[in-house]
């Protein structure tokens, strides 16, 4: 697996775009054949480069990979982010991500119809945020923890996300912090009330963010986007166990 991190664009190339992002090829990558794509949202904290640590717990070959940066910075020297929630804020993630798989899909060759948006804690709930405002440009969204938005901007294309009937894997830790049962129930009912296909994993522990986790998410990739099952199977909660649990960290630069 490779990486191809983005430097900070030139001048010229500014308003091509506005924010870095970091692509990752699959071993062996093949130009002939079309794969699917897996667009990253870092949590609070970490910038577009955990897409190289992320994605190779998930596959080592059946995905390519871009991570994008955060629209608000967490730190002085300008290397951890987060993304900010304003009305301003979520119109330009929006933009950051649309043109970051625009981009992906002019250097890598990419299934236009297996595009996956995924994040993880803040980073998740804007990957859900995005993919609720353009339901049709996903083939599904993958959460690590994060919140379901349910603000009624989110929920003015009412009609057309009944119809559009979007598959979302939500995972959550059991004891995670940020895992609110509350909060929880609120997001079932909302993805209830658009009939999105919502599967909902539990893991023991503290933290979402491990390699079982991760090794599900490719599971499930495979079952609703890459060869998608006409019924699901799969029950909607599911409490996965702590045997092989592995935390996965991040490099702190």
């Amino acid at each position: 697996m490779r990486s191809y991190p983005s430097p900070e664009p030139a001048a010229a190339r500014s308003e091509q775009r506005r924010r870095p992002l970091s692509i990752v090829s699959p071993l062996h990558y093949t130009p002939s054949y079309e794969y699917p794509l897996v667009v990253w949202l870092h949590h609070s904290g970490h910038n577009e480069l955990q897409v190289e640590q992320v994605l190779p717990h998930v596959s080592v070959r059946n995905y390519v990979g871009v991570g994008v940066r955060g629209n608000q910075a967490t730190d002085v020297r300008g290397w951890g982010f987060d993304w900010a929630e304003g009305k301003s804020s979520i119109a330009s993630a929006r933009e950051s991500v649309v043109e970051a798989i625009e981009h992906t899909q002019a250097e890598m060759s990419i299934h236009s119809k297996r595009v996956l948006i995924a994040g993880y804690g803040s980073g998740a709930t804007m990957a859900c945020r995005i993919a609720l405002m353009e339901p049709e440009r996903f083939a599904g969204v993958a959460m690590m923890g994060g919140q379901f938005p349910t603000s009624q901007s989110v929920m003015r294309e009412y009609h057309r996300l009944r119809e559009r009937r979007l598959p979302i894997l939500w995972q959550q830790a059991i004891n995670g912090v940020d895992d609110c049962p509350e909060q929880l129930k609120r997001g079932i009912l909302a993805a209830e009330s658009i009939r999105a296909r919502v599967e909902i994993r539990q893991y023991r522990g503290d933290d979402v963010m491990n390699a079982v986790a991760l090794r599900d998410m490719d599971q499930w990739c495979f079952d609703n986007i890459i060869q998608p099952r006409s019924e699901s199977t799969a029950e909607n909660s599911t409490v996965r166990p702590s045997e092989g649990l592995s935390p996965i960290d991040f490099s702190a630069n």
